[in-house]
């Protein structure tokens, strides 16, 4: 299906394709871009709604220049950091690019200082949460800042 796949940097051409993303796979399990999370109007100010406040946003992209996947992360204090937006399409599941960009996550959140990464999610997303705990981080419902968001996770960094 995919030669190749790049993470890089969003770029502001990339905005349409990653609301679109988002929006395809919110429907799947019967969500609404623009409902229920404050940060899906960040989305559409990529990428200075994230690099501005210090943070980062990827997105996975094919060969053929389609977007595949995206993810990003957000300092909500200085030792504490957020993965926002991490969605990847249908047909781009099961490729490691939600592992990808995870890995692209923890890394900025290190490097800015971070001591835990934090995440909320539905509980209608279950491959995400295998993702998630396949990559250290456990279940911590403190962490849920969306209305449409059932399941909190965390990952302690200190101990690498």
């Amino acid at each position: 299906m995919v030669d190749t796949v790049v993470i890089r940097p969003i770029a502001t051409p990339d905005v349409p394709a990653v609301v679109d993303l988002i929006t395809v796979v919110l429907a799947e399990f019967g969500l609404t871009f623009g409902h229920g999370s404050s940060t899906d109007a960040a989305v559409r100010a990529l990428p200075g709604s994230f690099t501005d406040r210090g943070g980062a946003f990827w997105v996975a992209e094919s060969s053929g220049g389609a977007i595949l996947a995206c993810g990003g992360v957000m300092p909500l204090d200085p030792e504490r950091w957020e993965v926002q937006k991490m969605y990847a399409s249908p047909a781009a599941r099961g490729l490691g690019l939600g592992r990808r960009l995870l890995d692209h996550c923890e890394a900025a959140a290190r490097a800015g200082g971070a001591k835990m990464l934090v995440l909320d999610t539905t509980n209608l997303m279950s491959r995400a949460h295998r993702l998630y705990e396949q990559a250290g981080f456990v279940r911590d419902d403190a962490q849920i800042r969306g209305s449409r968001c059932s399941m909190g996770f965390r990952k302690d960094l200190d101990a690498g």
